[in-house]
């Protein structure tokens, strides 16, 4: 796929005119967002200033220059939760993680590297890290578990650093995995234990200029999508296709799905899920549906134990 055309731009000329200072003072690039979406969210700061163009709106911009950091988190909205869209999860501990495992018994590795991209406050992946500490168990001491969360608001990444969290935010989390992974801290608020948070770091990352993180076995990138134009999207899905380690699993948001030339290099696992594989040369000869029984991934597992 050849590059996009940098040139291409907005249909309305003072949103082009906005979205080239946001790029020229903060280095973040939002022109190939979806516009009708983009205005929406800008123009919930114009409301709030009280103006109804965004010439108006630069001026402010002008003589406040702590107003973008608000304009950038009203663009890249922060929605995010623990176990978030939990049959989702579900699928992550039945289908892909075993067949993760698989793959590093049968190549000998034990790293286990993902790579939640967009992940606001970091409730996605270290609901990914309780998952493989749980799906392990005493053999997760023998694999190095490295998840990074990625994301372009900074504030975001901070709070997730903090791994403080109020009774509400964990309404997902059944009572036993709190149990396990979360210390009292009183005031109806928990904090996430260093056995789950030093298996996560972060990194303020723009999927759409930077180098992506790689030699992944999971990408989760939920819901970000939907502020993409089709074009911007294969781009990063051929991105995630080369971040992937070859077997590797990439997991998108429920309303979005691969596009145009990257739809000829998954295959797919679970299109409802919106779960998809970067193929092997050689099958993993999981068995017909390519799912590993509980049965089967407690043997394996027993067996790094053991070896």
């Amino acid at each position: 796929m050849g590059e996009i055309d940098r040139t291409e731009r907005m249909i309305d000329p003072a949103l082009d005119r906005l979205i080239s200072k946001i790029r020229d003072v903060k280095g973040l690039d939002f022109s190939q967002y979806k516009e009708k979406s983009l205005s929406r969210r800008i123009n919930t700061r114009l409301t709030k200033h009280g103006v109804e163009s965004y010439d108006r709106y630069m001026e402010i911009l002008d003589k406040n220059p702590e107003e973008y950091e608000a304009l950038v988190n009203a663009i890249t909205i922060n929605v995010t939760d623990f176990f978030r869209n939990p049959e989702m999860f579900d699928a992550l501990e039945k289908i892909v993680i075993p067949r993760v495992i698989y793959s590093k018994k049968e190549h000998h590795h034990r790293i286990i590297k993902a790579w939640s991209c967009a992940c606001s406050t970091g409730d996605e992946p270290y609901s990914l890290a309780i998952i493989l500490k749980e799906k392990l168990g005493r053999a997760s001491e023998r694999f190095i578990l490295n998840i990074v969360g990625t994301d372009i608001d900074k504030n975001a990444l901070e709070e997730a650093k903090n791994m403080i969290y109020s009774k509400e935010r964990l309404e997902a989390v059944n009572s036993r995995l709190i149990d396990e992974y979360f210390e009292d801290c009183g005031n109806s608020r928990f904090k996430l234990k260093h056995s789950i948070g030093s298996l996560v770091s972060f990194r303020r990352l723009d999927v759409i200029n930077d180098l992506p993180i790689t030699h992944c076995d999971i990408i989760l990138c939920r819901n970000l999508f939907i502020y993409f134009s089709k074009e911007l999207q294969e781009k990063i899905l051929l991105k995630f296709y080369d971040s992937l380690s070859p077997g590797g699993f990439l997991i998108l948001g429920m309303v979005e799905s691969l596009v145009g030339e990257a739809v000829n290099y998954f295959e797919v696992i679970d299109n409802r899920l919106r779960i998809y594989r970067r193929p092997e040369k050689k099958s993993m000869q999981c068995g017909d549906s390519g799912i590993l029984s509980q049965n089967e991934i407690d043997k394996i597992v027993n067996q790094m134990l053991g070896g």
